[in-house]
């Protein structure tokens, strides 16, 4: 992936993570404000009792119990011994609070309005373990029928009492410790009030196991179909969840075989399994007998704690970092023992559970694992990219949750704070895995694009190189056999002359009279035509290997074309005396066609072509000697100077034209007349190349030839004068 995509991804990234930061803040607050216990307008009537007959249970608004109680300190009352003690003649007046407000902390946290009317007892101080006895009067329409009493939640012990009548019955209420049976309290009671509307609630309470006793969350009162809404609502909210796990088992079956390592999707699995179970079994959902609730739940937060630890440990592939590398045995050794520790110590003594050091254990242990997770997060932010932000907002979250299990929150009545984070937490590590996944299946689909083009364009490339291997294999062939035919005529015309020679040599040995002067002189003449010829082909060998070499080097100086070609004019012109061929010469009167160039390699250059046009001219053929300047900058960038020799002789096959410069290549129609070694344009070709020239050929058989010589034009002129 290119730097500016991977820029852009993170930068996507952040924002994706900052939004559902926001909505996440949002909901949450949302959340809160609408699952309020929001306490209803109090007003008292003369009898003392709360007035609630503006409320009409049809409505469907709950009436939230939070303030208008009467709380008895340190006595388990009825209601006929309450009546009793209100008699201004009854022997024993017990003293109570009045304007009670339900509190988190039960009975030792009666509100600011708490009024105390003492008669006298000795004994109204409040403690965390003791008794004590709750009454409200209620007074509702005459008209209301039956209602329902929704009491979420009571520290231990409780029986309730309605108009009289004993309702309800939870543990064993007693004054002393020996006789007291803890028990969850977590009930809804039908309430059918009296002929006035009248409705009295006493409830009994004991703790000698909790840290707080007494009622915790604050009763409400509304119609059946409110209160299976209000019981209902955590059900169904557990539902979600449960569903959404199931949900997540499946798919995440397919997505984490995308997963480097597969242990965190378990870990992860089992982590929310136990935040599942622990909401489960809240008294409002699930009420069984004994402390088989608080056992269960205090279960599911240590093994809830172990599998997030483990997860967050799986997070980071080992090797990453060398610190937790070397922390490695706490991760596998410690974790492991405090966990079992905790779980073998509960199991084996229920009633420690409710123990106020229990409590204080369980938020050290929960507060140091987060601890070391969060570090561990934080420490790997900027040492390990890959889900950084989603890893920093998920350990917040944690934490957050964790926290929320002390949290004795009454302001809840549909569900709880730490379920509606569970699925916030669950939903976002399904949303990062399901995005993840998709990424994952988007770069292997880009690489996978990629790796076709790439293959595409090496294909064409082996194409390309194939076809350059055939063509040069072609030619290779092509050069073979036209050196199989160069050799052929090598040996030809080096066989040639050297039969004549010896046949001279010997006729003059054999000579069976001796031979005239004149006849000497003719054979010893024809003798040395003969070895010339062998010189020249030799010599041409020789050249056209050096002109290959590497090593050849060209001495250039400025050269005058004009004055060199008119100088080999002016030799071949001398030899056309006498016969009917004709040579022509032609070129600026004004300019000496100035280049820059090699003067021995270029005269070979004119004079081959030159000798060539007089050999395959016909002996009343004419050779035109053309020079002139010109614009070339397509092909040599400014001015160049053309040398053109024409002549009217054999022609060459238009087919074999391309060919006339190949090495060791003579046309088929070039020995009708003639012989050669077929290396003379191979050797002006190769003087051209190191030139930086060009040389073509345009031809009609049995109509003649055009030589065209191409050179840049030098900057130097000798026919300007020097500036003063």
């Amino acid at each position: 992936m290119s730097e500016s995509k991977e820029r852009k991804l993170i930068i996507s990234l952040r924002a994706h993570t900052i939004m559902l930061a926001i909505v996440i803040a949002a909901t949450s607050l949302i959340f809160v404000f609408w699952n309020q216990r929001r306490s209803s307008d109090y007003s008292y009537m003369l009898s003392g009792a709360v007035n609630l007959q503006y409320w009409k249970e049809s409505d469907g608004r709950p009436i939230i119990l939070k303030e208008g109680w009467e709380f008895y300190p340190n006595h388990l009352l009825t209601p006929a011994m309450i009546w009793a003690s209100r008699d201004e003649n009854a022997k024993t007046q017990y003293s109570y609070y009045r304007n009670v407000s339900i509190s988190t902390n039960g009975w030792t946290d009666l509100g600011p309005k708490a009024e105390l009317y003492d008669f006298g007892e000795s004994n109204t101080d409040l403690g965390a373990f003791g008794v004590g006895t709750y009454r409200i009067v209620l007074q509702l329409s005459p008209g209301v029928d039956f209602i329902t009493l929704n009491i979420p939640s009571i520290s231990q012990s409780a029986t309730i009492w309605v108009n009289n009548q004993e309702a309800r019955h939870f543990g064993k209420i007693a004054d002393n410790k020996q006789d007291y049976m803890p028990a969850e309290v977590c009930t809804d009671i039908q309430i059918e009030p009296d002929e006035s509307g009248k409705i009295e609630i006493v409830i009994q309470c004991a703790n000698f196991s909790s840290p707080h006793g007494g009622i915790v969350n604050s009763p409400c009162l509304a119609s059946a179909a409110t209160v299976s809404i209000i019981d209902y609502s955590a059900r169904m909210f557990l539902t979600v969840i449960a569903a959404f796990l199931v949900f997540f088992l499946f798919g995440g079956i397919y997505i984490s075989r995308t997963f480097f390592d597969k242990k965190k999707y378990y870990f992860f699995l089992l982590m929310l399994l136990c935040e599942l179970l622990y909401e489960l079994f809240a008294p409002s959902v699930t009420l069984l007998s004994g402390n088989w609730n608080m056992l269960i739940r205090t279960s599911m937060i240590i093994l809830a704690n172990y599998w997030t630890f483990l997860f967050y440990s799986s997070l980071y592939p080992q090797g990453v970092s060398k610190l937790f590398d070397k922390l490695k045995l706490f991760d596998s050794v410690l974790m492991p023992l405090l966990t079992a520790l905790y779980l073998v110590v509960y199991w084996c003594f229920p009633d420690r559970l409710y123990l106020n050091s229990s409590i204080v254990a369980n938020a050290v242990l929960l507060t140091l694992t987060n601890a070391y997770c969060f570090f561990r997060v934080f420490y790997m932010l900027y040492r390990h990219k890959h889900g950084q932000y989603l890893y920093t907002g998920a350990i917040l979250l944690t934490l957050i949750i964790h926290i929320s299990y002390f949290i004795r929150t009454q302001y809840f009545i549909y569900v709880t704070l730490h379920s509606f984070f569970l699925l916030i937490w669950g939903f976002a590590f399904s949303f990062y895995f399901v995005v993840d996944y998709v990424r994952t299946y988007e770069k292997l689909a880009y690489n996978n694009k990629n790796l076709e083009n790439a293959v595409e364009e090496k294909t064409k490339y082996i194409i390309r190189v194939n076809q350059d291997l055939l063509k040069n294999h072609e030619k290779l062939l092509e050069n073979e056999e036209a050196r199989k035919k160069m050799m052929s005529n090598v040996s030809h015309d080096l066989r040639t002359p050297i039969t004549a020679i010896r046949g001279y040599i010997e006729l003059m040995l054999n000579a069976k009279e001796p031979l005239s002067h004149e006849q000497e002189v003719t054979y010893l003449s024809n003798m040395h035509t003969r070895s010339v010829q062998m010189e020249q082909l030799i010599s041409d060998l020789v050249q056209l290997t050096r002109m290959e070499s590497e090593n050849d080097t060209l001495d250039i100086m400025p050269v005058s074309v004009k004055e060199m070609v008119q100088d080999l004019y002016n030799l071949y012109h001398a030899e056309c005396e006498g016969t009917d061929k004709v040579i022509t010469f032609s070129a600026p009167p004004d300019d000496d066609l100035m280049i820059d160039g090699d003067p021995k390699k270029l005269l070979r250059v004119f004079e081959n072509i030159i000798v060539n046009a007089m050999k395959y001219t016909r002996e009343d053929g004419v050779i035109n000697i053309i020079l002139h300047r010109y614009e070339d900058p397509a092909m040599l960038g400014g001015n160049a100077v053309e040398v053109l020799v024409k002549d009217n002789g054999v022609g060459i096959p238009e087919s074999e034209v391309p060919y006339v410069f190949d090495r060791f290549y003579r046309a088929e129609n070039s020995g009708i007349n003639k012989t050669g070694s077929g290396l003379g344009l191979s050797i002006v070709k190769s003087v051209m190349d190191k030139h930086g020239g060009k040389i073509w050929a345009e031809s009609e058989e049995g109509k003649g030839s055009e030589f065209h010589i191409v050179f840049k034009a030098s900057e130097f002129n000798f026919d300007e004068e020097p500036e003063e």
